[in-house]
């Protein structure tokens, strides 16, 4: 079987989604990282403050809050993979002028930036009503 014939702009494409979701992957190993840094801190902070009754709960708060954020921002990178995959397809099938796609690009980044901070706001709201709630228990 003969070797695809390719373009040098469908290559550069295929490239620029490469880096993308290789980028994702380490944006979400990295945050991985942090959720495991944190739980390990918090075990420590645990054994250390055992004849503190009320520190366990605050340490099993912010890991929750942690666990939330990480899972939000794991969600945001997922759709901006999607989307940047989807706006390549597209500019690949469409043959739009590169200002075309630069135009749908930056309007795609935009709607992603305004979903990812409703994402964190709403997080962030969770988390502050965990936090009122594990303090009105005390």
């Amino acid at each position: 079987m003969p070797p695809e014939k390719t373009t040098p702009p469908a290559d550069f494409t295929n490239l620029f989604l490469k880096g993308v979701e290789q980028a994702a992957e380490l944006q979400k190993k990295s945050l991985e990282a942090a959720l495991q840094q944190n739980a390990e801190a918090a075990a420590a902070y645990k054994k250390s403050a055992a004849s503190m009754q009320s520190m366990p709960d605050v340490f099993e708060l912010a890991g929750k809050a942690l666990e939330g954020y990480v899972e939000a921002q794991k969600t945001v990178i997922d759709q901006i993979v999607q989307q940047t995959a989807a706006l390549v397809e597209g500019a690949k099938s469409s043959g739009a002028s590169a200002q075309k796609v630069a135009e749908t690009f930056t309007k795609n980044i935009e709607q992603s930036i305004e979903r990812t901070v409703e994402a964190q706001k709403k997080a962030l709201e969770l988390a502050a009503q965990q936090a009122k709630s594990a303090l009105g228990r005390k």
